[in-house]
């Protein structure tokens, strides 16, 4: 019996040559920069709203939220263009974390869980007991808030208790997103990255 060999098939150029990846592929990080761009161009000339559910023939459907969106494609747009961030901008990464977290700082919700009963010098007093927990909840989410008697041990539950501090927030990170979006445009023209076209 003849022992059949298989011929040696090795990922030579050839070979990729007709692969749709290709060691010779291209790949145009300009062209995802504009696509980027169109993406933020488009969204930001859209008004920001909150998202919201609606019904459209008896059915739920969701609006979602423009300025998540927006503030999404901007740090995609960030996150990109890392690389030119951090060779000519260095500072800017960490200006946008520590903005945002003093924007989150302000607005985040510190999770109730009960109240009880401390001594103090002035007598008895209720305090809240917290978990761990601190976060943006959704709009809409049922907070632990007083009774009626905001001194008692008594608790109630607002079903849109933290709403008005979810919208503040998302319309502070609108703001520092603008900023950061011509910041990013400003890096964009220095690189040149369009060239032979007008620069964003």
């Amino acid at each position: 019996m003849v022992e059949e060999t298989m011929p040696d098939v090795s990922f030579n150029e050839e070979i990729l040559e007709d692969s749709e990846y290709s060691r010779k592929s291209e790949f145009s990080k300009a062209t995802i920069i504009q696509s980027q761009i169109s993406k933020c161009l488009e969204l930001r000339s859209k008004d920001m709203k909150p998202g919201y559910i609606t019904y459209i023939q008896g059915k739920p459907t969701v609006i979602p939220d423009s300025r998540k969106e927006y503030v999404g494609a901007v740090e995609c747009l960030k996150n990109t263009l890392a690389p030119e961030i951090d060779n000519k901008m260095p500072d800017l990464e960490e200006i946008w974390s520590s903005t945002k977290k003093e924007i989150f700082d302000k607005f985040a919700y510190k999770e109730r869980i009960g109240k009880k009963f401390v001594k103090t010098p002035a007598g008895e007093k209720v305090v809240w007991i917290y978990s761990d927990r601190i976060f943006i909840p959704q709009k809409g989410s049922i907070i632990m808030c007083h009774n009626d008697k905001p001194l008692s041990g008594g608790i109630s539950y607002n079903p849109n208790g933290w709403d008005t501090n979810i919208d503040a927030y998302w319309d502070c990170l609108v703001e520092i997103a603008d900023e950061l979006y011509a910041d990013l445009n400003r890096l964009i023209h220095k690189l040149d990255y369009f060239k032979g076209g007008t620069s964003m």
